[in-house]
């Protein structure tokens, strides 16, 4: 019995090591077509392979399932923000860097250039789906971009790089906004400007931005006043107004601070100082106003 029993065991064994190194026969062969650009192929033999126990465990399959899927993301899906195939490629490759934590694999190098241009592609993607309805993808593939550079690179600013991902986002809706007056565009723009501001609060930028938004919404009740507003009202418009130039305030005077030659602040500051009735300051920023006009 005790004969039978080892025999058993090596019989199991042999085709235990049968069975992986026919899948790692698999995982070379899809190699091969991914050379020669047989792209289907490859992807039918690599996920054979990548269902099998013992080589999913290999940094070398999952290093060719992810060039396989790269290619077929570059030839079929480039141009979908959604691409599925990248996916697939980003979550392989990064699954052999992770298997490779020694850094046997000769092809490492290679293996972090490819994951540099799927995080690239997230990153370009942004722009594509720049839309009040497409941002909500914008913000997906940002999150996939950080995840790999991450990885991959020890030196990325994830909280500098949320800053220009927020700052974009939040001036897209605020533009929404001054071309079509929306109370959901007005949240969303304060949303993410104020995102950004939270990550980087020393840009000309995002201070400008913040500042010319509570502006415009002082100017809008202004101009309503004009129009259809009771005169009863008025005192509940002109304190609306009033306390929304109060909030632009310190936004435009750091921005101003920052960069003292932009013609738009100056004019915003001269704006507000107007609609607080501060004659001294309004007269000092609409004279720096014309100064600035003249050269």
């Amino acid at each position: 019995m005790k004969g039978l029993k080892n025999i058993s065991f090596y019989l199991l064994l042999s085709m235990a090591i049968s069975n992986g190194f026919a899948q790692m026969i698999k995982v070379e062969k899809a190699m091969d077509l991914y050379g020669a650009k047989k792209l289907d192929s490859a992807k039918t033999i690599i996920d054979e392979a990548i269902q099998n126990p013992e080589s999913a465990k290999d940094y070398q399959t999952w290093m060719v399932r992810g060039y396989v899927y790269k290619e077929l993301y570059k030839a079929n899906e480039s141009k979908n923000p959604a691409s599925p195939l990248r996916d697939s490629s980003a979550v392989s490759l990064v699954q052999s860097i992770q298997l490779d934590a020694d850094g046997k694999n000769p092809q490492r190098d290679k293996v972090i250039q490819s994951l540099k241009y799927i995080a690239a592609s997230y990153h370009n993607d942004i722009n594509k789906t720049l839309d009040t309805v497409g941002y909500k993808q914008a913000l997906i593939n940002s999150d996939k971009h950080k995840a790999i550079m991450k990885l991959i690179d020890p030196a990325f600013d994830e909280k500098k790089y949320n800053y220009e991902v927020y700052s974009t986002i939040g001036s897209m809706f605020e533009k929404w906004y001054e071309q079509k007056t929306s109370k959901i565009l007005l949240d969303m723009a304060k949303t993410y400007l104020l995102k950004a501001y939270e990550m980087n609060n020393n840009t000309d930028f995002i201070n400008k931005n913040l500042g010319v938004l509570y502006y415009n919404q002082a100017v809008d009740i202004i101009k309503k006043m004009d129009y259809d507003v009771p005169l009863d009202q008025l005192p509940v418009y002109q304190d609306q107004s009033i306390k929304l130039g109060q909030q632009s305030l310190p936004y435009l005077l750091k921005a101003n601070q920052i960069n003292p030659s932009d013609k738009s602040v100056i004019e915003g500051l001269a704006g507000i100082y107007y609609l607080l009735n501060d004659t001294e300051k309004y007269n000092e920023y609409k004279k720096k106003f014309e100064e600035l006009n003249k050269q």
